[in-house]
C-alpha cells in the first residue's frame, strides 16, 4: 500500500529540491499505481487507501479538528497526510515562495524563532517547526532526559511519527 524510496542528496539545496519536486510526483505515481477498488469486501469510492491510511492515525483532539466552533487549535491535517509546504529556496531557481500559499500554515512559533536565530532559513525553519505542532506517540522513559548536543532521537521521534507523502531527512 506504499512504497519509500530513500535519496542521498549531495548537499543541502539538491535535498531540497528533490523534496519539492517528489512532492509534486508523489500524487501522479500514486494515481498510477491504484490497485485497490475494494475495501473489507466492498466496492470503494477509491482506488487506493491513502485516506483509510490517514485516518487510522489521525490523533487529533476534537478541538485540533476545529470542532465545536474551536479554531484556536486547530490542525488540518492527520499526521499521514500530503506535505504543507514546500522548502525550496528562492535563489534556487525553480522555486518561488507564492507557491507556499497556505496562509494558516500551523507550526510551533518557538521552534520556528529559535532555527532562525540559529540561522536556519525562513522555509526550511517553518517546515521543521510544522513538525513540532504535534506530541510524540510514543517516548521511551529513558530516552526522556537526553543531551539533544549529541543525540537526535528527539527530532527523529517527532520526524519519523508524521508521515507525510514526502518526508525530508536531514
Amino acid at each position: 500500500c506504499c512504497l519509500q524510496v530513500t535519496f542521498l542528496a549531495r548537499n543541502l539545496e539538491e535535498a531540497r529540491n528533490l523534496y519539492d519536486h517528489l512532492a509534486v510526483l508523489g500524487p501522479i505515481m500514486l494515481s498510477l499505481s491504484a490497485a485497490t477498488p475494494f475495501y473489507r469486501g466492498r466496492v470503494a469510492d477509491t482506488d487506493v487507501r491513502w485516506s483509510v491510511i490517514s485516518q487510522s492515525v489521525d490523533d487529533r483532539t476534537p478541538s485540533e479538528r476545529g470542532e465545536n466552533g474551536d479554531k484556536s487549535q486547530k490542525i488540518a491535517k492527520s499526521r499521514y497526510d500530503s506535505i504543507s509546504c514546500y522548502i525550496g529556496e528562492e535563489s534556487s531557481g525553480y522555486f518561488k515562495s507564492k507557491y507556499n500559499d497556505l496562509e494558516d500554515l500551523e507550526y510551533d512559533k518557538k521552534t520556528y524563532e529559535r532555527l532562525v536565530k540559529e540561522g536556519v532559513d525562513k522555509v526550511l525553519a517553518k517546515h521543521v517547526s510544522h513538525l513540532w505542532i504535534r506530541d510524540p506517540l510514543v517516548i521511551y522513559e529513558n530516552r526522556i532526559e537526553i543531551d539533544d548536543s549529541k543525540d537526535v532521537d528527539h527530532f527523529e521521534n517527532i520526524q519519523s511519527t508524521n508521515w507525510q507523502s514526502v518526508r525530508f531527512k536531514p
